[in-house]
């Protein structure tokens, strides 16, 4: 795709390297020639008349991650509507450049570091939600980390408000929390099912069952959700860690941590104690 670069022109930056790409979008790195900063330009255009979701999506994307300003959040700084014959056919968001891999990429595999990443993925979402928000996407694909262990979630297109029941089912099969796919309010508990799924998928490599396959086979039975543990698919999984991810994917929300709070609360404990054994361990 970097032989596209050429044709992708945008006033008043460089447009350096391709860096992926998503339904009707690419995500490109610039920079910006006046400051020489670097950003990530995310571009969403139009193939035909059916596509205006994809805007919607992306100006949604745009309106709720432009509210937020925390560390672990990836920023968003500006919104650009290209325009030709009066009508809007492409959208540019600028967003912050995060540096690294996604943990669909590159997953971790120490359970100490495994437990820090999620932690700071938790307290991320608990500021989400005291700003009234819910994340509704979070996935392994969606949790970037540096080589110098900073971790940032990225990708608010499905993001909305708490409260909020959607017309049409959205969320990634792997992840999505019952809820989401039962068109149901969706409040903090959503995203601390996809919390529990993404850890799940990190510690195990596996994927757990949920409402809505990527088979086609068909939703299924919420009865029918048996989640095999963690620690029984791979041994070096502390019991704490294997507990905190099947109490985040009970298929009603009721039984879930309450909120990203209480998953902060269990995973401080968590860090403190795999770090402590760690110690002891060291010759």
């Amino acid at each position: 795709m970097n032989h596209l670069r050429g044709r992708l022109r945008i006033s008043g930056y460089e447009v350096l390297e391709y860096l992926g790409s998503g339904a009707r979008s690419t995500i490109w790195r610039v920079r910006k020639r006046r400051t020489n900063r670097f950003f990530a330009l995310k571009r969403v255009f139009k193939q035909n008349g059916d596509d205006d979701r994809f805007f919607d999506q992306a100006e949604n994307e745009f309106e709720v991650a432009a509210k937020f300003d925390h560390p672990a959040i990836r920023k968003y700084y500006n919104l650009r509507r290209v325009r030709k014959w009066f009508k809007v056919q492409e959208l540019h968001l600028m967003m912050e450049l995060c540096h690294g891999s996604s943990c669909q990429g590159d997953r971790p595999t120490d359970m100490v570091r495994i437990a820090e990443i999620f932690l700071v993925v938790a307290q991320a979402l608990a500021y989400m939600h005291s700003r009234g928000f819910v994340h509704a996407d979070i996935k392994p694909n969606n949790i970037i980390v540096s080589d110098d262990g900073v971790v940032k979630i990225i990708d608010f297109g499905q993001s909305c408000r708490i409260g909020m029941v959607k017309e049409r089912i959205q969320g990634t099969p792997d992840f999505i929390a019952p809820e989401q796919v039962l068109r149901r309010p969706l409040d903090g508990r959503t995203d601390v099912f996809n919390f529990g799924a993404t850890l799940y998928w990190t510690l195990t490599g596996r994927a757990i069952p949920t409402l809505l396959p990527k088979a086609g086979a068909g939703i299924q039975l919420l009865n029918d959700m048996r989640v095999t543990p963690p620690e029984e698919l791979n041994p070096g999984v502390p019991p704490s860690l294997s507990r905190l991810a099947l109490d985040c994917v009970e298929t009603k929300s009721a039984r879930r941590p309450q909120s990203a709070k209480d998953v902060i609360v269990r995973l401080d404990l968590i860090v403190h104690t795999l770090t402590r054994n760690e110690r002891r361990n060291k010759p």
